[in-house]
């Protein structure tokens, strides 16, 4: 019997398959629904699945969904709502094919979330908002995400993929580091008497959270700076969650996707935030988006419950299964689908996230602010790297480069100035 040759040729028929499958499979099916019951009226969405972009001498398709958790008012998150994706996508240079845009898109996330935070709290508004940002391309998956709203992503394999972080001082001791040494404290709620209540805030201000959207009133160690997420999804498709606090506080994420086993996105949506307020009440906005990504070739179903893990798992849960009508010759051909992670970065440090380190050259141009996408006159960029804290490793007059009213933004977030009058506010 003799052996197969370490160089076997693939079948035309087969790759001729192959290439016809992945054109559908790269473009699947986004279907979404949303829910909302409102005890405060600051929770937004944004939902626009059908946004184009020209690439070359066609036009490419992607889907952007949002979710704007509100405090001290809604003003910051009506804003960061109708300004934020234009932030990010003025962010990325327009001459980029599909694969350079979705690698650009974890830095110009960086950039739109601090563009948007600078441009509102220059309004002089107090309000503060949470964000939780979802960009689908194709079968990849990018979340950029402030706060405390939560991004769950079931592939239809089975599994729970978490793709935001949560920004709580309570439960996050790096944030706690980070802004002790940038200046602020971190305490709870002095009522009288040495008693203290409450979660972790962060003072001045009294913020429960580290990073947001706004809030100028608490001091500048609260960072708009996103954790960002990016997976490739398999084949088969899953299922996001996406929900404010409101939900999260009553419901885990196995009992989030549990409950609503088997429908649709809108009903599904609802049916979560009904469980959510059964379970705790309604004592804040429970804000839910469900969105199931279907490959083209399958109906807009709700996902099946996925199969119980067993033996053996680790080989098989994210095998693409052949269909029975597939010939044997086909079978041998079939690769493994796996759930990719391609990026992740939660550091608050502008110089780490939008470093020169990245693949696209032309990421950011030489005369123009790397955050607000300003133009500068040759000589008026001050470096990213300026007063790295590490001398030798980069150089100040490497780029990307900053606008002088960006660099203050960035030495103020890093505590080495001062923000300016900070009230109380007490906001959560």
């Amino acid at each position: 019997m003799s052996s197969r040759s370490e160089h076997q040729t693939v079948p035309l028929s087969v790759l001729l398959k192959r290439e016809l499958a992945n054109e559908k499979i790269e473009r699947p099916e986004i279907v979404h629904g949303q829910a909302s019951q409102s005890k405060k009226g600051e929770d937004l969405t944004l939902l626009k699945s059908e946004c184009q972009r020209v690439v070359g001498d066609g036009v490419s398709t992607y889907s952007v969904f949002g979710l704007f958790d509100g405090h001290n008012g809604s003003a910051a998150a009506i804003y960061s709502k109708e300004n934020l994706l234009n932030n990010v996508l003025g962010a990325i240079p327009s001459d980029l094919n599909r694969d350079e845009w979705v690698a650009a898109l974890p830095r110009a996330l960086v950039a739109g979330f601090v563009k948007t935070d600078k441009d509102f709290q220059e309004r002089a508004q107090k309000s503060g908002t949470t964000v939780t940002f979802v960009i689908i391309e194709g079968l990849v998956i990018t979340v950029a995400s402030v706060g405390d709203s939560c991004c769950i992503l079931e592939p239809a394999e089975g599994g729970i993929y978490y793709l935001s972080a949560d920004h709580r001082l309570e439960t996050n001791e790096d944030e706690r580091t980070r802004i002790t040494e940038s200046g602020g404290e971190v305490g709870r709620l002095n009522t009288g008497g040495g008693a203290e209540v409450g979660p972790l805030r962060c003072w001045p201000g009294g913020l429960c959270l580290s990073r947001s959207i706004g809030d100028m009133d608490v001091g500048e160690f609260i960072v708009p700076v996103p954790y960002v997420k990016q997976v490739k999804l398999s084949t088969a498709g899953g299922r996001l969650i996406i929900s404010s606090d409101g939900v999260w506080d009553a419901l885990t994420a196995e009992t989030a996707l549990e409950c609503c086993r088997g429908m649709s996105p809108e009903a599904s949506a609802a049916q979560i935030v009904k469980e959510a307020v059964q379970a705790k009440g309604l004592r804040d906005d429970t804000t839910c988006i469900v969105i199931d990504i279907l490959p083209q070739e399958k109906p807009a179903a709700a996902l099946p419950p996925p199969k119980k893990l067993g033996k053996g798992v680790f080989k098989s849960m994210f095998r693409r299964k052949a269909s029975e009508s597939s010939s044997c010759i086909d079978k041998e051909y079939i690769e493994q689908d796996i759930v990719e992670e391609l990026f992740e970065e939660g550091s608050a440090m502008l110089s780490e996230r939008l470093d020169t380190k990245y693949p696209l050259c032309n990421m950011f141009k030489l005369f123009m602010c790397a955050v607000c996408q300003e133009e500068m006159k040759p000589g008026e960029g001050i470096s990213i790297h300026a007063g790295a804290s590490i001398p030798g490793r980069v150089r100040p007059w490497d780029g990307p480069f900053l606008c002088l009213s960006c660099q203050e933004k960035k030495e103020a977030m890093e505590g080495r100035r001062p923000s300016g009058d900070r009230h109380s506010s007490g906001s959560d």
